[in-house]
């Protein structure tokens, strides 16, 4: 079965993946692909479906936004990104007019109200616009832990069904302090933090593969919370306190040692990252 394992890949399938003649993991529609994986289209797909979306913009270089008098109605900070990089490559937080930079090294340049609170993400597995298999959770800088948001589910039901949507789909979602929601990104495709519910029970790949294949979806694994390496390293001493996810998260460190060196050093200057490019 052929496997994609970015943007790039995953469009490949979805355009030549009947011309293969091998069984392909299950991928989106090419113009449901083309629509959710750029982030100006993806702002106007949830204007039309009525699902929450920040105030966006798209301009093709700074002064355009600049000479946009419409732009002061984001207020600040705002958020400016590429319309289609991954990875959060090119995203900036400013917080004042005077911060705004004279030039960026990508266009269009989208522009975005920024929602206070916390990051949320939820992944969903689907067939022909059903969801077969979910995970959500959200990440502080002391844990990552799973979360049932049945509002998020909803609006993201929605979507499914609209474009009868085939393969993983996953939204970086935005929560303020008073419960609003917020759509930011959407990711047609494998995400960079996957094996979060790998560790959690819930193996997307394999699972994809078993759809392709006719089989049956999984049931939902045990509620997931792992905290940060440094915090994790703080019980190696009583490790009858570390939860199931925690011990397995241990044992899928330890084979590579130099990735942990490198978690530890982003978790003393105020990041962290699990390793395998799970957790930032």
């Amino acid at each position: 079965m052929v496997l994609p394992s970015c943007s790039r890949t995953t469009r490949l399938l979805a355009v030549h993946g009947a011309q293969i003649g091998v069984p392909i993991f299950p991928v989106p529609a090419q113009d449901t692909f083309d629509a959710l994986d750029d982030k100006w289209r993806f702002a106007g797909v949830c204007a039309d479906l009525d699902l929450p979306v920040p105030m966006t913009r798209r301009y093709e270089t700074m002064v355009d936004l600049r000479d946009d008098p419409d732009h002061a109605r984001f207020g600040y900070p705002v958020i400016l990104k590429p319309a289609a990089m991954s990875g959060g490559y090119g995203v900036r937080r400013i917080d004042s007019a005077d911060a705004l930079p004279e030039h960026l090294n990508y266009s269009p340049i989208i522009c975005q109200e920024y929602i206070p609170g916390e990051e949320l993400s939820s992944f969903y597995l689907c067939e022909a616009g059903r969801i077969m298999a979910s995970f959500s959770y959200r990440r502080t800088l002391t844990k990552l832990e799973e979360i049932r948001v049945p509002v998020i589910d909803g609006h993201a039901r929605r979507l499914i069904e609209h474009f009868r949507y085939q393969g993983v789909i996953g939204f970086d979602i935005r929560r303020s302090p008073e419960g609003r929601i917020a759509f930011i990104e959407c990711n047609p495709r494998f995400w960079y933090h996957m094996d979060v519910a790998m560790l959690a029970g819930l193996n997307f790949v394999t699972l994809g593969c078993r759809l392709r294949e006719g089989e049956a979806g999984a049931s939902d694994p045990e509620t997931l919370k792992i905290r940060s390496p440094r915090r994790l390293c703080g019980n190696l001493l009583t490790p009858w306190r570390l939860n199931r996810a925690e011990r397995a998260y241990l044992r899928y460190i330890i084979r590579d040692p130099a990735m942990s060196g490198w978690a530890a050093f982003q978790s003393a200057i105020g990041r962290y990252r699990l390793a395998g490019g799970q957790l930032l």
